[in-house]
């Protein structure tokens, strides 16, 4: 696997495509207007990236914000992850450690002053609440589209120190 950020049209494409096509991963229900909108704003405030598989397929996509929106992007030492989508066949321990340890190293390398991540995850999606409560603490809550979804944040260095860990775990394991 291997990341690239939207620079291009072509790129910004691959991302809509991507996201049109894996919404439901979201919600079953998540309706055509509002993914249109959705992306719109992502496409105009967030930094999109791609991820490619061996064969150059887009295997997931993610966006981020430097700052958050609610103090107009002014707090540059966080980082806010928007989005974050992964194919089916790929969602499993590794693939998730493997993208999330990329977009943190690509991150890092165009933001230098980066100190904490914030992430949010929607209550009613069980398995990925738990997975975040794993590294990250809830600082609060608000209300989405599909639902209340937790504000998650955690140390820029705590997350890439986990995710390290995670991998060499998991590689050991594999051994």
């Amino acid at each position: 696997m291997h990341i690239m950020k939207c620079k291009t049209e072509e790129d910004y494409e691959k991302f809509a495509i991507f996201f049109l096509q894996n919404r439901n991963m979201f919600d079953d229900m998540y309706p055509i207007l509002e993914t249109l909108g959705s992306l719109s704003i992502m496409i105009e405030e967030t930094n999109l990236l791609l991820f490619y598989n061996i064969q150059q397929e887009v295997i997931a996509a993610a966006s981020y914000t430097l700052g958050l929106r609610e103090d107009h992007f002014k707090s540059k030492e966080i980082v806010f992850i928007d989005c974050a989508l992964l194919k089916k066949e790929y969602q499993n321990s590794r693939s998730f450690v493997n993208g999330f340890s990329q977009m943190l190293k690509h991150i890092l390398e165009e933001h230098r002053d980066v100190k904490e991540v914030q992430f949010y995850a929607y209550r009613h999606h069980e398995y990925i609440h738990r997975l975040y409560k794993k590294f990250a603490k809830i600082i609060g809550d608000s209300e989405g589209y599909f639902g209340i979804q937790d504000i998650f944040s955690v140390e820029f260095e705590k997350l890439m120190q986990f995710i390290e860990g995670f991998y060499k775990k998991s590689e050991n394991q594999k051994n």
